[in-house]
């Protein structure tokens, strides 16, 4: 049996313990917002969209009869006047409710995913304002939590890997991620591969893409996977930086001093006197 160091070994533990806690906390976050989602007010939906197609049949027969009883000028400016109203019935039809999201339980087990891993955005209009309280005191116990699992992965990664082997591992995980993203998640060809591998990038990154497509437990355990191999490549990439730029922070820190001196070596003497003023006037209330 190859021997394992203990500081590996511990990494690896504690990093599945909160494997298994995040993903335990994320099944309860997406069945507490399943719960407190708000209302989809389906019969008002499709009564407000029954008065729009009312409103566009009475447009039509308007129009047409008005073809024959006035000259072209008059109608075409009655047309617009007409279809102006109709638009801006519409727009307000269209935002007088929420429009109809993903609220199955992957749905919400998404939202939930997002608001812990910072990857977001979150869309306000899926909230109820109990599921907002919610998410509320949810993302400030998810967030840590999640930190808490990378931390470990990048003492893991740390312990077992090279800087080089980082970088591929890396990589080699996002392409994956894109031919998952490409074939399951959106099953067409006409998507360049390029687009799949940037938002798989994006996620990792927890940079966020304005619609995250993120199905299935596979997908989900693959992300995280990702988040934890991107933040221990952001910490080799972090510490190279501070090598690289080492000499330069030397070489400003030496300036800065000299700069800090010439600033209180040339200080103007009445500075000087009201300071010692001060500090007599402190000494007098004593």
């Amino acid at each position: 049996m190859p021997h394992v160091e203990p500081k590996f070994e511990l990494a690896f533990r504690r990093t599945l313990f909160f494997f298994v806690l995040i993903l335990v906390y994320l099944i309860l976050g997406a069945s507490a917002l399943a719960l407190l989602r708000p209302p989809r007010h389906d019969k008002g939906s499709l009564d407000k969209i029954e008065r729009i197609d009312v409103k566009r049949a009475e447009l039509l027969n308007v129009l047409w009869a008005e073809t024959l009883a006035k000259s072209e000028n008059d109608w075409e400016e009655m047309a617009n006047q007409k279809m102006e109203a109709y638009e801006k019935t519409l727009l307000t039809s269209a935002s007088s409710f929420v429009e109809q999201r993903d609220f199955t339980f992957w749905g919400h087990f998404e939202r939930a995913f997002s608001m812990i891993t910072t990857i977001g955005p979150i869309d306000c209009r899926e909230l109820s304002t109990l599921g907002k309280m919610f998410c509320f005191v949810y993302s400030l116990l998810g967030v840590p939590l999640a930190l808490l699992y990378l931390s470990h992965c990048n003492k893991m990664a740390a312990c077992l890997c090279s800087s080089t082997k980082i970088f591929l591992s890396t990589f080699s995980l996002i392409f994956v991620g894109a031919v998952v993203y490409d074939i399951v998640e959106q099953g067409s060809d006409d998507t360049p591969f390029i687009d799949a591998y940037f938002s798989v990038f994006l996620q990792f990154s927890t940079i966020g893409e304005e619609d995250p497509r993120v199905r299935g437990i596979f997908t989900y355990i693959l992300c995280l996977a990702g988040l934890s191999l991107m933040s221990v490549t952001f910490i080799v990439i972090q510490q190279e930086i501070e090598k690289r730029t080492a000499w330069f922070e030397l070489q400003f820190s030496f300036l800065f001093g000299r700069a800090e001196r010439w600033a209180t070596e040339n200080k103007p003497r009445s500075m000087d006197r009201v300071e010692e003023e001060e500090e007599e006037e402190e000494d007098d209330d004593y």
